[in-house]
């Protein structure tokens, strides 16, 4: 019995001392930008990442891109983290026409705490894009080497789609009211979302000749009289010092300056001046 015993022992401890080999859990790669509020002209830095301990051994990373809402900014690239530095000779980053490719093939298996696998930056030619992020090749390592193909997983965990919309500036409070008499007036108000670029102006419109306009200083607001019947489109669209569109807001007003509605205002202004709303 003694003898059983030391026998089950001596098989635990040498189970116990033998290094792991299960399975690592799916790698997951993970990419993330600088920035999803772009205007013309900006540079958006892609980093990408692979999951902890993910015994990833060679990995094929695709990021699609519209050449006409992005291009490439040309060596922009930056191989990073352990998996790059120790193995950067089997790395290598190709560009295409719309995709930018980054094939990896490690000489031991990654292990560890999260790790970037590279950066790339890409210019913005509109203020609006989207980047799509895949994976067309995986394979994880086992201690002893042998390697397994982990596409379909690692493809599933991966896949991302990030939407660029412009940033907001300016936009126009709401009006009390969007109709107004003859010859009475509203003052329209811009509301600042954040501090504009240097140089930067408020410029304001109207589609047509419906109401007279008049600007303040700064541009921030604009006082609109009731001139001609008709429904008006007031628009306050903030330029850049280049004279490039950062951003735009309007408003539809309706002047009611019919034939009845002239001769009551020729009445009540008898008695009173003309309204003009601020709020």
């Amino acid at each position: 019995m003694k003898k059983i015993l030391s026998v089950l022992l001596a098989a635990l401890m040498i189970f116990v001392m033998m290094p792991t080999v299960f399975a690592a859990s799916t790698p997951v790669i993970t990419t993330t930008v600088d920035k999803t509020n772009i205007n013309p002209g900006d540079i958006v830095t892609v980093t990408v990442k692979v999951s902890a301990d993910s015994h990833l051994c060679a990995l094929t990373y695709d990021l699609y891109y519209n050449p006409s809402e992005f291009e490439l900014v040309e060596g922009s690239q930056s191989l990073k983290g352990e998996f790059d530095l120790e193995n950067a000779k089997n790395n290598v980053l190709v560009t295409g026409q719309n995709v930018f490719k980054y094939a990896g093939i490690a000489a031991e298996r990654l292990t560890g705490s999260e790790a970037v696998l590279f950066t790339v930056q890409l210019k913005a030619k509109g203020s609006t894009g989207r980047l799509t992020a895949s994976v067309s090749e995986a394979y994880t390592a086992s201690i002893t080497g042998e390697e397994t193909n982990v596409l379909a997983s690692v493809a599933a965990a991966s896949f991302k789609t990030i939407n660029f919309s412009s940033i907001s500036y300016i936009s126009l409070q709401e009006p009390s009211t969007t109709t107004i008499r003859y010859k009475d007036g509203i003052i329209l108000h811009v509301t600042l979302d954040r501090p504009l670029p240097a140089g930067a102006k408020i410029k304001w419109s109207t589609n047509n000749d419906n109401f007279k306009i008049s600007v303040s200083d700064d541009g921030q607001s604009a006082m609109i009289i009731s001139d001609k019947k008709g429904t008006t489109t007031v628009s306050a669209t903030l330029y850049s010092i280049t004279g490039s569109v950062l951003d735009a807001d309007s408003v539809e007003m309706t002047s009611k300056a019919g034939f009845f509605d002239k001769l009551a205002a020729f009445f009540r202004n008898l008695f009173s001046d003309p309204e003009i709303l601020d709020k």
